[in-house]
């Protein structure tokens, strides 16, 4: 059963929360800064950490109006700390905030935002602007241009959001768009360089395995710490209508892709998400077991439709079925002892179904 903080997480990502004015000021401080840097639709909302580690993102009128309308959550500032309502339960919760970095800009006069986002304890970095292919969920295809980014800028953000003095980035995720093929050996590039800049940070890498890009023997030589290889969808006919460029990848393919992958690395250190919300529950916990049987841990993902896409009038899952993909995956789980619900990291779990479980395979990540 869950617990009523684990409840309030998925409430929150289901119906987002309102913001109350007194700890809106206190997050922007006299308005000189964002709430959110709203890079993404699954990170458009204010991320925080609830009681008992629970960490959420929850979405906001400001970036999602196109679900968030009424909801009960609200995060108010009293008494000298932060706490969420949500009906008939209250906790405290600590808000991150934008990290230092969220408007400067580097050495050749470009933002750095461009290049990386801070979410939790993580940056993310993105070496393609835009994507080569168009999914229906994403916004890279639809709110900017395809174009590479320069390697040193890269190095650079990771530099900078690795000493923020309000953020500190902990660990570092390269994912971003999809190269053109003309661009995986850049790509592969960027992986290289970023893990002999930083050898005392892990580095993930998260990207679809067109054929020719990833080769998982030579990442994990390289340094590459784990790798997120996403299905999104299992079911073949509604993934070929939503992500008709990834749907070339066969889903046979993608779990033998994934299989070899945890040969190389290991368990814990393959995930892949499954987005909820965009076919039936019975795929989505298909795909649980096909990947658990591989060694790789589901990372569940709830649908948040983002405003420039060609689903934004589509809703976002209901509280009802979430709860029921949660505990479906975790019946699934207790055959896999070596298998978790993903990711690890506990702090990047703010927008997953996932909680940690008292054990180590759990952790919050540590530059060493």
């Amino acid at each position: 059963m869950l617990k009523a903080v684990e409840r309030l997480k998925i409430e929150l990502m289901t119906h987002g929360l309102t913001i109350g004015e007194a700890a809106r000021q206190q997050l922007q401080g006299a308005g000189l800064r964002p709430l959110t840097l709203a890079d993404y639709a699954s990170t458009s909302g204010v991320s925080m950490c609830l009681e008992e580690e629970i960490w959420v993102n929850a979405p906001i009128v400001d970036f999602n109006p196109n679900f968030v309308t009424q909801p009960a959550g609200e995060l108010v500032w009293e008494s000298g700390c932060f706490q969420v309502r949500n009906r008939d339960i209250e906790v405290t919760a600590s808000p991150v905030p934008v990290p230092d970095y969220h408007d400067k800009t580097n050495a050749w006069g470009e933002k750095y935002t461009s290049y990386a986002i801070t979410h939790t304890d993580r940056v993310r970095i993105s070496p393609i602007q835009g994507c080569a292919i168009t999914c229906q969920f994403c916004d890279l295809p639809y709110e900017y241009r395809y174009a590479t980014k320069r390697i040193a800028g890269l190095i650079d953000s990771v530099a900078c959001a690795a000493g923020d003095p309000l953020v500190k980035a902990q660990h570092v995720l390269i994912s971003g768009g999809t190269p053109r093929p003309e661009d995986y050996s850049y790509e592969n590039e960027v992986y290289e360089q970023t893990c002999q800049a930083f050898p005392g940070l892990d580095i993930d890498v998260m990207m679809a395995p067109m054929p020719g890009l990833l080769d998982p023997t030579r990442l994990k030589a390289v340094g590459i710490h784990s790798l997120s290889i996403n299905l999104e969808l299992f079911g073949e006919e509604r993934a070929r209508k939503v992500m008709s460029g990834k749907a070339r990848l066969s889903r046979q393919s993608l779990l033998a892709f994934i299989e070899g992958a945890v040969d190389v690395f290991g368990c814990g250190r393959v995930r892949s998400l499954l987005m909820l919300g965009l076919e039936p529950l019975e795929d989505t916990l298909r795909a649980v077991e096909c990947l658990a049987e591989r060694g790789c841990d589901p990372v569940l993902s709830p649908f948040r439709p983002d405003p420039s896409t060609p689903l934004r009038a589509l809703a976002p899952p209901r509280t009802n079925l979430l709860i029921a993909a949660y505990e479906g995956a975790r019946d699934i789980l207790e055959r896999y002892p070596d298998v978790r619900l993903g990711p690890r990291c506990i702090p990047c779990q703010h927008n997953t179904l996932t909680f940690p479980d008292g054990t180590d395979a759990y952790y919050y990540s540590e530059a060493k």
